[in-house]
């Protein structure tokens, strides 16, 4: 047996390689690791190219920041977390492997030189819905979660008092007179300066293009108190951190609870403690908090919008799911749940799909399929025999039918995604799939297949999503089929429960037992052909594990 595998293996096709990165991919990659400090900025006299060794080694720091797989390659997850909104100032502060050392945390090497520090709001966001007042006491409780671990004082001051105060915060668009302009909705939120003697030390920006909320219920907009905190690090003299729990991660995280109740991860802890020592022990010097009213009421909804009620996403069965820039987006009706890479949600309750998603047309009820585009980082939504491609959270263009990706006239799909070891991208209808080219842009030949060469899958899936990590995973009504990175054979454990790994939900009591895959009749066909003698099941099995990427 073993002298048969070994003459037969090199008569093989070699696996399909995973998609190498494009050149755009490349040129923007260097420049956001440059931009970030991940790789030193060009000399200005030279023309000097970085090395495959050296842009390896930043990508791997760069992807520990992000709590990715540090593979030091520009993979499509890595390239859509570059996409993801986040602060302007850089990551790597000074030498490139300060994130080496064994703590998390990073310094800027400069603080301030007094206890008590002062504050005052300049400017405020133009579109938000909280007012003044609620900003100013957002602002309060951010300097105050830093406060109460130091024993450093905030004092807000007026605009006409003798002196400027020391932590000057702006709500600003674009070029603003500083070396860092804002980019529009998404891209960068926010940044701040780290202590010093120049006039701009301490000062906080904020992009007032973005959508600032605060407690919001449905996660949308991002939550101005969780960015304050952040910003507020900076304007200390901490630098980012790679600890999954700190607030001083580059990426944002989402909200970050009720403000008058946060605290400090360790991580962030140890930081502003190694800056400015312990805060003192007596009780009557912890610094009194301002009340902060309720957040204020989202605007009322079109005439048109959606009334029936918000679905319990534990019940499972969603239309569809797509991992969008590292984020997993789960779509049932006119509602949808995002799940954060850290594995938490951003809101247990489900964000307005219109609200989003903006052009998306009004009589569009239901997503039945999405997915990222990894060439250029495109949103596609599939409802019935057409798709909408947006850019970000903004629509592109009009209607496109199915046909465009390989499908015949009126036929739907089931299931989209995009599978990152050959690049290509499947399209799902009951018991049969198509295969469409991203790089060549055309259908691939030879399609529909059976979809029971996905051995173990589920017919007809609710959708199907690839993971940070490279994992396939299937789902259908409140289960999952997991495929491990690279396979087409479903772990021998699936399905099981969504809910508790996906959507902070319980176990179900009833036994999974009761679901079943559809039959697998993906036995190659030498063992079926009639009048043939059976093969070893090692022998059988052997193009499906080392040959098949290809054209699958």
């Amino acid at each position: 047996m073993l002298r048969l595998l070994a003459l037969l293996l090199p008569l093989l096709p070699p696996p399909a390689r995973a998609r190498e990165p494009s050149a755009q991919d490349v040129s923007l990659g260097v420049d956001w690791l440059t931009r970030y400090g991940y790789l030193p900025p060009p000399h200005p006299a030279q023309a000097q190219l970085q090395s495959p060794a050296k842009l390896q080694d930043a990508i791997k720091v760069m992807q520990r920041f992000a709590g990715l797989p540090e593979t030091g390659v520009l993979d499509p997850v890595t390239v859509a977390t570059m996409h993801k909104p986040r602060c302007s100032l850089p990551d790597v502060l000074g030498a490139a492997g300060l994130v080496r050392r064994r703590r998390r945390y990073a310094l800027s090497g400069s603080v301030w030189k007094k206890r008590t520090l002062t504050w005052r709001v300049n400017s405020f966001p133009q579109g938000s819905v909280l007012s003044q007042e609620t900003v100013r006491t957002l602002m309060h409780h951010a300097l105050t979660t830093w406060g109460v671990e130091s024993g450093l004082e905030f004092q807000e001051v007026g605009s006409q008092g003798p002196m400027e105060a020391d932590i000057l915060i702006d709500f600003a668009r674009a070029y603003h007179q500083d070396s860092y302009p804002f980019d529009g909705q998404g891209g960068t939120l926010a940044h701040a300066f780290f202590p010093g003697e120049h006039s701009i030390s301490g000062d906080t920006h904020f992009d007032d293009e973005e959508t600032w909320t605060f407690g919001s219920k449905d996660g949308e907009g991002t939550d101005l108190f969780a960015v304050a905190v952040h910003e507020f690090g900076h304007s200390l003299g901490l630098g980012h951190s790679s600890a999954p729990d700190s607030i001083m991660r580059p990426f944002y995280q989402g909200p970050v609870g009720n403000p008058t109740e946060y605290h400090l991860s360790q991580d962030d802890l140890e930081g502003l403690q190694h800056l400015y020592g312990k805060a003192p022990q007596t009780p009557l010097d912890k610094p009194t908090r301002k009340p902060l009213a309720p957040p204020p009421q989202p605007p009322a909804l079109p005439p048109d919008s959606p009334s029936q009620p918000v679905p319990d996403r534990c019940d499972g069965h969603f239309d569809a799911i797509a991992n969008i820039r590292g984020e997993t987006f789960f779509f049932k009706g006119p509602w949808f749940w995002r799940l954060q890479p850290s594995g938490q949600l951003v809101s247990p309750r489900p964000a307005r799909l219109h609200r989003f998603w903006e052009g998306l047309p009004a009589q569009m009820k239901v997503i039945h399929a999405a997915y990222a585009r990894h060439p250029d980082g495109r949103i596609l939504l599939f409802s019935g025999p057409q798709f909408w491609v947006f850019q970000d959270r903004q629509l592109e263009g009009a209607a496109r039918p199915l046909t465009e990706l390989g499908l015949p006239p009126g036929e739907e799909v089931d299931a989209v995604f995009s599978w990152p070891l050959n690049g290509k991208t499947y399209l799902i209808r009951g018991r049969r799939y198509w295969r469409y080219d991203e790089a060549a842009a055309r259908p691939d030949p030879g399609y529909p297949r059976d979809l029971s060469l996905w051995e173990g899958a589920p017919h007809a899936p609710d959708d199907v999503t690839v993971s940070n990590t490279g994992d396939t995973y299937f789902f259908k009504g409140a289960h999952y089929w997991r495929f491990p990175k690279g396979s087409v054979k479903a772990e021998q454990d699936s399905p099981q429960p969504m809910g508790p790994k996906f959507l902070d939900c319980p176990a179900p009591r009833s036994p999974k037992a009761t679901l079943k895959p559809g039959a697998c009749d993906c036995q190659c066909e030498i063992s079926q052909a009639a009048g043939r003698p059976s093969v070893p099941p090692l022998l059988s099995l052997l193009p499906l594990l080392v040959g098949g990427f290809a054209s699958r």
